[in-house]
């Protein structure tokens, strides 16, 4: 009878033995695209657990030595182990065109996210958020902007609770709680945008989701379905919001029933919406609580990196704090502290932008999964199976498309749209816009459709930071703290902080 020891060796030469023939079988459909890295089986892998913490200088390495074309590099972050790199603009335009279906967006998160492995049978349900994304979260920022702004006050009071004198504050840990509670308040209203158990259950969610999916990124798929049953985190909230939100939903159920869409008192929020474009069979508990807890997956973990960023650089850079204050304070005269004044802040959307230009959370954009074969109009193809993405990081600071690149200019955009640079597109420069030149939303049809209420509800926060406090860096440093990287996402520095006190008018 065969030793325990003997069934293992026998398991691990036969896992050993599939992944080589998986690899070589992939690897022979690409063969003409030229790699960075070892394309050797043992090799590759020792590069695929380099790109996990050396993302941010091997990606650079190859838009440079290939000429801003393709190239492959070996990843365990994609089903297929390698990741197809684009930097050039005519085949960025090409994965542009492509249609869902040979091109999947889809098909590359759930790869990223490892949702079929976390999120089981609720990615099987129709997305039928992300049109409430696109159209009721996007229209109703206008009317809501009372009721974010009043969040935005009342959070910044609890978590920057700064006097007089300087305080030190952990800035993404507290942004966290600041984002999570102000687009609670559009989410799902008052009073459970204020309810500590709901918040830290989102909070810890999303990111329990992010390592769990690294984690199960690097794990056999045989050992999959074992370690996904592990993460508890990630499954016992789901139900612990379904739990709370259980007596909201079904209320709204049942005077959806009774009176039809249009109900005296019918509150105007996230649910409400949820609830009018669930097709009937997804109209239940379940499937709306998750749709909100994916939102606030989506809302918390963008906003608040980026948010994180933006203060990191202003406090490093005083120069910017009066130009900007002054912009802040001439549209709040003019229009009142309103989504119209928000607009005309331009500056501030500017520095927004330069800080996302250089300080994203990735060097790689529009991560697409091959479903058919995929010709660029170059000839070059890419075989079924494969995932694809564009070196979005080294674009962003490359002197053919930017003056200075690497140099941070803050009001690089807002000079360029008062400057008229493109008369064929004013608004080209503003945050929002998308651009192969400028990826932090994506591009084409499947860019971030919450693009606009996340870059407005930052533009709010940071307006009233920056009226409200002053800001620097520990020892008046000029230098931002360094972000960390992790299989070519970049989050900004965990434990670094800023100084804040209440605004001294002199």
């Amino acid at each position: 009878m065969a030793t325990w020891i003997e069934l293992l060796a026998s398991a691990v030469i036969a896992f050993t033995l599939f992944q080589w023939l998986s690899l070589h079988r992939t690897r022979s459909k690409l063969g003409h695209i030229p790699t960075l890295g070892s394309d050797w089986f043992i090799l590759s892998y020792f590069d695929a657990w380099k790109f996990i913490f050396k993302a941010h200088t091997m990606i650079p390495t190859g838009y440079a030595k290939y000429n801003k074309s393709i190239f492959k590099m070996p990843t365990l972050t994609t089903s297929s182990r390698w990741l197809v790199v684009v930097s050039d603009l005519e085949m960025i335009e090409d994965m542009r065109k492509a249609p869902s279906d040979v091109l999947s967006f889809r098909g590359a998160s759930l790869d990223l996210l490892q949702s079929e492995s976390l999120l089981k049978d609720h990615i099987r349900t129709p997305p039928f958020h992300i049109p409430v994304v696109r159209t009721p979260l996007t229209r109703g920022f206008s009317s809501q902007f009372g009721e974010v702004s009043d969040e935005i006050k009342a959070s910044c009071n609890q978590w920057l609770d700064a006097g007089d004198d300087w305080k030190a504050f952990v800035l993404h840990k507290t942004l966290v709680h600041v984002v999570c509670r102000t687009s609670n308040r559009f989410f799902v209203g008052l009073p459970l945008c204020r309810n500590p158990e709901y918040l830290k259950i989102q909070e810890n969610w999303t990111l329990h989701v992010i390592l769990s999916a690294n984690l199960l990124n690097v794990t056999p798929n045989i050992l999959k379905p074992i370690v996904s049953a592990m993460l508890l985190p990630v499954h016992s909230a789901i139900k612990k919001v379904e739990k709370i939100l259980a007596p909201v939903i079904q209320q709204r159920l049942d005077k959806l029933k009774l009176h039809g869409q249009d109900w005296e008192g019918r509150p105007n929020d996230m649910i409400a919406w949820l609830i009018d474009a669930a097709p009937p069979e997804n109209r239940n508990i379940k499937d709306i609580s998750m749709k909100v807890t994916l939102l606030n997956f989506a809302a918390i973990h963008t906003t608040s990196l980026t948010s994180t960023n933006i203060l990191f650089d202003l406090a490093a850079r005083q120069e910017y704090i009066a130009p900007l204050r002054a912009e802040i304070e001439e549209a709040i005269a003019s229009h009142g502290w309103s989504k119209d004044a928000i607009n005309r802040m331009r500056k501030l959307d500017s520095f927004m932008k330069e800080s996302s230009r250089l300080s994203g959370f990735s060097g790689i954009s529009m991560r697409r999964k091959v479903m058919k074969d995929f010709a660029f109009t170059n000839g070059t193809v890419v075989p079924a199976g494969v995932t694809v993405a564009v070196a979005s990081g080294e674009i962003q600071i490359d002197p053919e498309y930017y003056e200075d690149p690497r140099t941070f200019k803050g009001f690089r955009f807002s000079d360029m749209r008062e400057n008229g640079s493109d008369e064929l597109d004013p608004l080209r420069h503003q945050m929002i816009s998308l651009d192969p030149t400028y990826m932090l939303f994506g591009f084409g049809r499947h860019a971030c459709p919450g693009r606009f209420f996340a870059v407005n509800e930052v533009k709010a926060l940071l307006a009233y930071i920056i009226l409200n406090y002053d800001i620097k860096l520990p020892g008046d440093s000029t230098v931002p703290p360094d972000g960390f990287w992790f299989g070519g996402n970049r989050a900004p520095s965990s434990s670094g902080e800023v100084l804040l006190r209440k605004r001294r008018i002199d």
